[in-house]
């Protein structure tokens, strides 16, 4: 068995195709494959796969003859991987060339399911590093040395908003992957955020180093830089749906997965009110049976606001049964929070609490806003903590000495 294999979808990046190949090629552990999915290209990178194929047994070029996005590619390479651990890289992108024996040996060391790591950036121009810049490469959080599961490294992550869905910032036994059927969405955008969700989600062994192995390269016209279009609303449209589909399957209803559900629903939501007017939103989900009735079911929802959140989340039913709600908070979360009840319609909103009224308004959507000290919630009232994920700790804290009806809406910043 190969130590690893390195799968790397290519359309279109012949210009960045050479430094990516080498990376791989350079790379200290010499056991290994590269498995390069040609994603239909029109311009030479076809050409160029198939001289390093020559030059290099460990190279494999597939030629698609029809473009299927990365994450077909990915699904390809998953497959014909021979490899006892699988690494996905871009084509026009870079690793350091220790990477791949640090992150082996400690898979092998600790029989990993996943390692997840950090990334470093480069700017293709002083253009791009003025217009565009990552959220992070560099995790800052606090994380022990040890082994977690997958949903107690994943509850750090989200707690601390530094969960990525990078592909390329994760080490991947293939066994577990393939044992799983964890795959990627195929003909959508934002394909890898399903797919890491449901691998941390699943896997009983992982660890995070905080080493900047992957070289993120930040170009014009990537999948990360250009102007969201159709196709980035259809991706967090399929990936909301599978996303809640695997919750279904597997039980899994933690509150960090919860929170990056709704992430999702926000992206979706927020890309559908920007492109609506512009394009037929509709007609691009038609292409498939099950993407349409997706599309469908979301667009029954728009009149109910954020509704659908609160529905998987539990949030709503608590709040049916409550003779009002106050919400905890009065920043950009809890605004939309209130916002959507106010369009439900059905629930009485009573007001706003805050830590200090410093900085705040005294009154929100015509209901005072009040001091936690002050506050003298309803009999039969409910409190909702809507706020940031990094101020839930210290709000959870404050509210459980209260001894009100609480509960929460996080979402991430």
């Amino acid at each position: 068995m190969t130590k690893v294999s390195v799968i790397i979808p290519v359309y279109n990046t012949e210009k960045y195709l050479p430094a990516c190949l080498d990376s791989v090629l350079d790379q200290t552990i010499k056991d290994l494959e590269v498995i390069c999915i040609n994603d239909a290209s029109t311009d030479g990178s076809g050409e160029i796969l198939d001289r390093y194929a020559d030059q290099d047994s460990r190279v494999h070029a597939i030629h698609l003859k029809k473009n299927r996005r990365q994450g077909n590619g990915r699904n390809i390479g998953i497959d014909h991987a021979m490899g006892k651990y699988l690494y996905f890289l871009d084509s026009d992108d870079m690793i350091e060339p220790y990477a791949l024996q640090e992150l082996y040996d400690l898979s092998e060391k600790d029989s990993l399911d996943a390692v997840f790591f950090d990334s470093r950036n480069e700017f293709e121009s002083e253009e791009m590093k003025k217009i565009y810049t990552p959220a992070f490469s560099l995790r800052r959080g606090v994380y022990e040395d040890k082994v977690y599961t997958g949903q107690e490294l994943f509850d750090a992550f989200i707690l601390q908003n530094e969960w990525t869905c990078y592909p390329q910032r994760t080490f991947w036994n293939t066994e577990f992957i393939r044992s799983n059927k964890i795959r990627n969405p195929v003909d959508s955008e934002h394909e890898d955020e399903y797919f890491a969700h449901a691998g941390i989600l699943l896997a009983e062994r992982v660890r995070y180093v905080r080493k900047q192995y992957f070289i993120l390269r930040i170009r014009p016209d990537s999948v990360m830089t250009r102007e969201p279009g159709p196709r980035n609303f259809h991706g967090y449209l399929m990936n909301y749906y599978y996303m809640n589909r695997f919750a279904a399957e597997h039980n899994i209803h933690t509150e960090a997965s919860k929170a990056n559900i709704s992430k999702m629903y926000e992206l979706m939501r927020t890309n559908y009110d920007r492109l609506n007017s512009r394009y037929d939103l509709r007609a691009y989900c038609s292409r498939r049976k099950t993407d349409l009735v997706v599309y469908e079911n979301f667009v029954s929802h728009l009149d109910t606001g954020y509704r659908k959140i609160y529905i998987d989340s539990g949030i709503l039913a608590q709040m049916e049964h409550c003779r009002e709600v106050y919400i905890y908070g009065a920043g950009i979360v809890a605004k939309r929070f209130a916002s959507a009840l106010l369009e439900n319609g059905n629930i009485v909103l009573g007001g706003f609490i805050v830590s200090s009224k410093e900085g705040n308004p005294a009154v929100l959507f015509g209901r005072p806003v009040v001091e936690v000290n002050e506050a003298q919630p309803a009999d039969g009232a409910l409190v909702v903590a809507a706020v940031s994920l990094k101020l839930y700790p210290e709000i959870r804290e404050m509210l459980e000495k209260t001894g009100w009806n609480w509960t929460y809406y996080r979402k991430l910043d």
